[in-house]
Formats: C-alpha cells, structure tokens, sequence
C-alpha cells in the first residue's frame, strides 16, 4: 500500500515509517523538521500543496500536530487551531478530491480531561468514556475526532482515530510506572497504526492505544489510595526490584487505561509492557 505519514520526524511518526516500511509498505514521510524518515516538507496549513502532494496514495496516517508541549511554549490559541483543525481538514478534503481510501489520525488520551477525575477510585478508561477536553490542545483535538467522523458518514472515507497514550521522554523509574497504566511505547503505537491501516472498518471508530496494564477494575478504589499493595499483589516480582535500584511506586494511581477495543477489533497485542520492561531489568 501507498501511504503518506505526516509527523514523520516525530517520536510516534518516525517509528510507524519504519514499521509499515518493514512490514513492506511503499511509505512517504513528510515534516517541516528534517529526519531519516522524512522524504519531503510539507506544511499540511497550506491547503493546495496538500492536494498537490498527496494524489496517488491510498492512505494517509496523520500524526503531526502542535502538542501540549507548544502550551508551556506559549503557542496561541490560533496556531493550535490552525496546525490541528486547518492542517487535519485539508487533509481530509484532499483524501476526497485525491481518492485516497483511508485516513488514520492520531489523538490523545489526554483529550478525557476532566473525566480523568475521580477523588474516591482510579478511573476505568475505555472509549465510552466521555472526553470532557481541558485545554486548547484537547479542544483541537477533539474538533478533529468529529471531523473525521464527519468525513466517513458523508463523504465514505474510512477513518479512524487513535487516543494515544503517554509517551515522553522520562527516567526509568517514572516511565516505568506510567507503563503500569497509562503509558505507552511508540513500537506498540506505530503498531497499533499498522494493524489499523490494513484492517477494513465497516464504521467509524475511536480506539484507546496504550501499552496495557495489569490492573482489574476491582482494583480501581485500592489504586487511588494504596496502588503498592496491588501493584504487589498483581506484579509480585516488581517489589525485589524497585527495591534494589531504590525506586518507588505511585504514591496514587488516578486512571487505568484500557486498550481492549483495539485487540478486539484490530488484534492489537502490545509487546513493551510493564511486565516486559521489569523483565528486562532482571
């Protein structure tokens, strides 16, 4: 398949260029940062060189955009709007114009917002979940949600969309401990990207990606005032080995992150657990 990934110098977007590259996709990359995995600059803003660019491919996998990040660098309201919703519209549009079946876009679990908050219990995190946005960054996000439900009720594009979760650069000990629940590597993402660009959806879906976690939901009021003891109880070799590079677990765990929509329907499988990574250490 001929595919176009946007973001493509990206941490998300340069790992799912080299696994659909891998798995033996013809893939263009394209930023406005210079990488090894980005072909070409295109600024998706400008809304003729984006259907210039993008005529003879068969699907586009978007994951550019201006993130929280650019918030604590005091980008405006405007530039969020017009990277995030201008950018994702012209591309949509051009899908249409283009004949390109398929668009995949990138969004983040951060877009549940206030739903996150719950002072008694964790909060169990699948799709059904009402995202209740806290910022400028959620809001565009969201608005591209709907556009690319718009786009496959009226115009027949196949999208989907893809809430992301957390994958900064952290040490080891706070990176392993969002791995618990609410973290995720980008190989299980660019995964996740994969597997979607290649199934056939007969209606429009949001799917969670993150990198799994161990929890049940009967565990969900222990993990918001004592998540060691379960973390002990479900990972008990987790405990010897925080304690020998002196580490410590969540004082609180306020959300569990749920990934079964997309193994169900796409066969998502994530590799780098926390399980995985504790196992590396050993």
């Amino acid at each position: 398949m001929r595919i176009l990934v946007t973001g493509s110098s990206g941490k998300l977007g340069s790992v799912t260029v080299r696994n659909l590259r891998w798995a033996g996709h013809d893939v263009t990359g394209v930023d406005l940062l210079e990488s090894d995995t980005t072909d070409h600059f295109l600024d998706v803003q400008r809304t003729e060189a984006v259907i210039e660019f993008t005529s003879g491919y068969e699907a586009i996998i978007h994951t550019a955009a201006l993130h929280g990040r650019h918030m604590d660098l005091n980008y405006s309201r405007q530039s969020f709007i017009d990277t995030n919703i201008t950018g994702t519209l012209n591309l949509l549009n051009a899908c249409v114009k283009n004949g390109i079946k398929r668009f995949l876009f990138t969004s983040t679990t951060s877009i549940y917002g206030n739903a996150l908050v719950d002072a008694e219990k964790a909060v169990w995190v699948t799709e059904e979940l009402i995202a209740q946005p806290r910022d400028i960054y959620d809001i565009t996000k969201q608005a591209c949600e709907e556009l690319c439900r718009d786009f496959f009720e009226k115009e027949q594009l196949m999208t989907s969309v893809y809430r992301v979760g957390r994958f900064l650069p952290e040490p080891d000990n706070l990176m392993l401990n969002h791995r618990l629940y609410r973290g995720l590597d980008e190989r299980d993402g660019a995964e996740a990207l994969r597997l979607g660009v290649e199934t056939n959806l007969t209606s429009f879906q949001i799917f969670n990606v993150s990198s799994g976690s161990p929890f049940e939901i009967e565990d969900l009021i222990e993990l918001k005032s004592n998540p060691s003891h379960i973390i002990a109880k479900r990972i008990p070799n987790a405990v010897e080995i925080y304690r020998q590079r002196g580490w410590s677990f969540p004082t609180s765990i306020d959300r569990v992150y749920r990934s079964d929509k997309a193994m169900q329907l796409l066969g998502y499988t994530p590799q780098y657990t926390f399980e995985f990574l504790l196992n590396q250490l050993q």
